[in-house]
């Protein structure tokens, strides 16, 4: 279920065990950890055997793999229905090897806002690979034919999972939204989102994801979400007596999670 409406932000990290419980224990939480569990099995594989992120992709084993997580969940619908693999294929493969192996070496949480954190192969900052890469999926025909936000954040969760969040209309969306928004604030101390993301954001940070909303949902909400997720993760760390990344990851390590994103996927549900 959703987050109420009107949640300030510091209220969501007491919520965590019994959200995550609730998500694993609830009528679909098998499949979805199942399909989850198959498909990062697949990626670490996949990497493995390739040496990198890029290389998987253009070894042609990532597209099955991807498809078949998107698929489960959700994505293969009359509303969203998943381009062919050999579209997808051509997608993921443009994506420029430089941007996916450099962004690929990044989790959450970051010690240093997006904005501020240049890639040496392309010298771009990594929110701006991290926009053209979100603006890339959400186009219709990339991931989707219909496109939009939805198949863009859970294919690129699919490309980094311990980074970018999921996002959907129906449940996580909703659960950005509904956080108050004087205290949906970025991490690291940083006073507002511009700090974060590079520019003053284009609309509000956390718009909802139903009826027009939906279209206001970009790469910089995007952006946005992976800043809560991690402000999410300090605000649990600071009441916890400052614990790591590596004690957060015990709420859930029997279903393969593999991060913050993960983790905070199964609160906002």
């Amino acid at each position: 279920m959703p987050l109420p409406k009107g949640i300030e932000l510091t209220a969501v990290p007491a919520l965590i065990p019994g959200k995550v419980e609730a998500y694993n224990q609830g009528p679909n939480g098998q499949d979805y950890n199942g399909a989850y569990n198959q498909y990062i099995r697949a990626r670490n594989n996949g990497i493995s055997a390739g040496g990198s992120l890029s290389s998987w992709i253009i070894s042609g084993n990532a597209v099955g793999a991807i498809q078949t997580i998107l698929a489960a969940y959700g994505m293969n619908a009359r509303n969203s229905e998943l381009v062919p693999p050999s579209r997808f294929q051509a997608v993921i493969e443009g994506l420029t090897g430089d941007s996916l192996d450099w962004i690929s070496g990044f989790e959450l949480p970051l010690t240093n806002a997006p904005a501020n954190l240049t890639n040496p192969q392309t010298g771009s900052s990594l929110s701006s690979e991290l926009t053209n890469i979100y603006n890339i999926l959400s186009a219709p025909g990339s991931v989707t034919i219909s496109g939009g936000f939805v198949a863009a954040s859970k294919a690129a969760h699919c490309l980094f999972p311990a980074f970018v969040p999921m996002i959907d209309g129906k449940h996580t969306g909703i659960s950005y939204y509904n956080v108050a928004r004087n205290t949906y604030n970025p991490p690291l101390g940083i006073v507002n989102w511009a700090g974060w993301v590079g520019h003053q954001i284009t609309g509000v940070p956390n718009p909802s994801p139903r009826g027009a909303g939906r279209n206001s949902w970009g790469a910089d909400q995007f952006l946005a979400a992976i800043g809560v997720n991690q402000h999410i993760f300090e605000m649990w760390s600071a009441t916890n007596s400052n614990l790591g990344i590596n004690e957060f990851l015990l709420f859930d390590l029997a279903h393969n999670t593999t991060g913050i994103p993960r983790i905070i996927d199964k609160v906002l549900w």
